[in-house]
């Protein structure tokens, strides 16, 4: 039989560990055991737990401080116990929580600029657990919501923007291992001292899966993989082996694989990039990083890459957010070590060799932005959205246009909670203006500034509208840019349109006020014969025609996939009576 070779993009992912002078050194890393995070890192900020004489501290660097660390660097001091995890808002990369041994989770804020002084006032302080709090993980598309897991076996879901406790899971026997969320945000697993696996609903507390995990006595990790409803998990077997498996995170007991890596008694730590669907597997005390592929058609599900090897043993791995890593270098992953040995952070970039140096769209597909996709509150009602994507390209590109916009338009009868948003995500031109009532163009004397400014609504009356949510603003040398998507024209559109599910959409403008000088009402009717202005509304116009038929498109679209999933579940259920 042939031998055949598995045609992969990644097959020849590299590791590439910073030179000397880019490494942060003369830190003071934590000597505690605990197995939880104690660096974390985003595109501003590197974060890592610091050894202290009496409570905790940790550092917060700004990634330009590279180099050797001052002893006296200003440090994050508030706790009366040893910090044992970090993780920065996903949203917010201002924002850090903490947890620690004093049983308590703190959220900190940190200037722009970085530290300048030691700082011990928190921002938020979250009192609920009776004993240290091990791991906590802020919501992945929610915002100001952070599940905090500890020591008393109980997880416990927390509103950070009113301090108060939403839910208390306590369906855990023994210690809790492990914690992670679903890509949207509506399940959470654990792993348990119990050598158990559960899938628990977040708002509900019920227990959708509740699988024997790792039969090894030591701690096991676990990881969702992405959006394909599996997890992952590493632990030890009976012989002490450490293994990986995968599980279907509802459903049967048993796992869809299990394979052993070696006999060595670190514990793995799992990683997922749901972009590339790469693996990656740390142990600690370990000099190595293993990375598979994974697939979710059929078995093997990990397919074996390569390993980054180096000499100094690790006591924790920081992730870069996606969005942080460099595009240029076509880096698809980049770690911050923390050596066991030395008191070294170095940054490890993990990179795919490509000869061309033009952007690689196949490598960088949209990823998951820094922006809430809902509040605390619709999260709590019960809707679940997938995160906001942006694009890695116009992240990078240094122009004024917005990467990411997004108009959310809320069916407020849910039928589809499968759906996720009802929403359109699509960069916008450099400079776009509503188009002006229609004017008799023959006489340019009749439109004045007074004329244009009283056809505009106050924008004020709809800034407060919850379903719409500006994403991100710009600063434009334009005058006021509206965006006006008329809700007539979306009610009366023709029949043909209007599929036999009842939706509520409601549809609301947006206004961006951008500073600036010039008014277009200023642009003169005639420069050397030819009619500027009304060349200019004519655009608008046109311009404004077509969003509009974008828009219907968009629901159209929207309607029909509705359609389409009724028709599966009408199948589904027709073979569910069949196979009776």
């Amino acid at each position: 039989m042939p031998f055949k070779v598995r045609i992969s993009k990644f097959r020849h992912v590299y590791g590439s560990p910073y030179r000397e002078q880019d490494c942060y050194k003369n830190i003071c890393i934590t000597r505690n055991a605990h197995d939880g995070c104690f660096c974390a890192v985003n595109s501003k900020f590197l974060a890592i737990v610091t050894e202290t004489s009496g409570g905790g501290s940790f550092l917060v660097l700004l990634l330009s401080e590279t180099g050797r660390v001052d002893v006296d660097h200003p440090r994050i001091t508030g706790h009366r116990g040893p910090v044992v995890d970090l993780k920065f808002n996903p949203f917010n990369d201002n924002e850090i929580a903490s947890c620690s041994d004093d049983g308590t989770v703190k959220v900190w804020s940190i200037p722009n600029d970085g530290l300048k002084t030691d700082t011990y006032q928190w921002k938020v302080d979250l009192h609920g657990h009776q004993r240290r709090v091990d791991y906590v993980e802020w919501h992945p598309t929610a915002e100001n919501l952070i599940l905090s897991a500890g020591s008393d076996h109980q997880v416990i879901l927390w509103n950070v923007e009113r301090a108060e406790p939403i839910q208390i899971y306590r369906c855990h026997p023994d210690s809790i291992q492990s914690v992670t969320w679903n890509r949207n945000g509506s399940l959470f697993a654990t792993t348990c001292k119990d050598k158990r696996i559960r899938v628990i609903e977040a708002r509900t507390g019920r227990i959708v899966a509740n699988n024997i995990g790792h039969q090894g006595p030591k701690t096991s990790k676990l990881v969702f993989l992405g959006d394909t409803n599996r997890l992952l998990s590493t632990g030890f077997g009976k012989q002490f082996e450490r293994q990986v498996a995968i599980w279907n995170a509802v459903g049967t007991d048993l796992p869809l694989t299990v394979e052993t890596i070696d006999f060595s008694a670190g514990v793995l730590v799992p990683f997922y990039d749901h972009d590339t669907r790469i693996v990656y597997l740390a142990g600690k005390g370990d000099g190595n990083i293993r990375y598979y592929e994974y697939t979710d058609q059929c078995e093997p599900y990990l397919h074996y890459l390569s390993e980054y090897k180096s000499t100094s043993p690790q006591r924790c791995l920081g992730v870069m957010p996606k969005i942080g890593v460099d595009v240029t270098r076509n880096e698809i992953m980049r770690f911050y070590k923390l050596t066991s040995t030395g008191f070294i952070c170095e940054p490890i970039s993990m990179i795919v060799p490509r000869r061309a140096e033009v952007f690689q769209y196949d490598i960088y597909p949209d990823t998951t932005g820094p922006y809430p996709a809902l509040t605390s509150d619709e999260w709590i009602s019960g809707v679940d959205r997938d995160p906001i994507l942006v694009s890695m390209k116009e992240r990078t590109e240094e122009t004024n246009v917005p990467q990411i916009t997004t108009y959310r338009t809320l069916d407020s009868t849910s039928t589809f909670p499968h759906r996720g948003t009802l929403q359109r995500i699509t960069p916008l031109p450099v400079a776009e203006v509503a188009p002006i009532p229609k004017v008799n163009m023959t006489n340019d004397s009749s439109i004045s500034p007074a004329t244009l400014d009283k056809s505009y609504d106050d924008p004020q009356q709809h800034i407060s509208h919850q379903s719409m949510k500006k994403v991100e603003s710009i600063h434009l040398p334009a005058s006021n840019i509206e965006f006006n998507f008329l809700k007539e024209k979306f009610q009366n559109q023709p029949d043909f349109v209007q599929p036999f599910i009842k939706h509520n959409f409601e549809i609301k403008k947006k206004v961006w006020n951008v500073d600036t000088n010039d008014t277009y009402s200023s642009i003169p009717s005639e420069i050397y014969g030819i009619d500027y202005r009304h060349e200019y509304l004519k655009q608008q116009e046109e311009i404004q025609s077509l969003r509009e038929i974008i828009f219907l498109k968009d629901n159209r679209i929207r309607l029909l996939e509705d359609e389409l999933h009724l028709l599966k579940l009408r199948v589904e259920n027709q073979e569910k009576v069949l196979s009776r």
